[in-house]
């Protein structure tokens, strides 16, 4: 191994973290800050999934790992990917489903938004690293995950697959649908005061129905989809 504590390479999707596994974790902490502060003004404004080797680290020291690096540069780590397990880290425990579907590894990746008037399609699924602004449009066979704002058109399970899901990290679409459905999106009546809430928590898209259905996460509305 380099004798660097924190050597980064980059990956397909993101960036790998090669750690040193015999230093304290404190002094590890203390170096992951010197590289990322370093490298800051390289990196600049992004978005992407992390991956860890060379050391085991609990669930707790991988979000120190995290924090360290978002305070010390304008990177947004979204997912965690340790010992070959991806770990979104906002929506952590709310979405397993995505990892049990290897949706990362067969879908399409967008790194960074749809910005206005742009068309993405996939013949998969299709994961969004950003937002979808208004004017933009994406469209997928499969499921469509946003980790940011929704803003523009979404048509999951294109053309006619309503068993598939829309997620988002804010919902504001101008235009959704999943496989033949469209209309107005229906929210679950106990939810709809936390979804009104500037700091709602993502929220599912499914079809029941006949009708959009939206409802947090954390209701578990994706696991009852078979």
């Amino acid at each position: 191994m380099s004798k660097d504590a924190v050597v980064l390479k980059s990956n397909k999707y993101g960036l790998t973290l090669q750690l040193d596994g015999t230093i304290p974790f404190e002094e590890l902490v203390r170096k992951v800050c010197e590289k990322f502060a370093s490298s800051a003004d390289f990196f600049g404004e992004t978005s992407m999934i992390l991956e860890t080797i060379g050391r085991e680290l609990s669930a707790e020291e991988g979000l120190v790992l995290i924090e360290a690096i978002e305070l010390n540069s304008k990177i947004k780590v979204i997912l965690l990917n340790e010992n070959n397990e991806l770990k979104d880290t906002r929506m952590l425990g709310q979405i397993d489903r995505f990892y049990k579907d290897d949706i990362f590894e067969n879908a399409k990746i967008i790194r960074g938004s749809v910005s206005k008037n742009d068309v993405i399609e996939s013949d998969s699924s299709l994961v969004i690293l950003g937002d979808v602004k208004s004017k933009a449009t994406v469209k997928a066979k499969g499921n469509i995950i946003v980790f940011g704002a929704l803003e523009g058109t979404a048509h999951a399970g294109y053309p006619d697959n309503s068993g598939c899901y829309i997620v988002a990290g804010e919902l504001n679409p101008k235009f959704i649908q999943i496989g033949t459905v469209t209309g107005e999106i229906k929210v679950q009546e106990k939810w709809s005061l936390r979804v009104r809430r500037k700091d709602s928590e993502p929220m599912g898209i499914t079809v029941w129905n006949k009708e959009l259905l939206a409802e947090p996460l954390s209701s578990g509305l994706l696991k009852r989809i078979k």
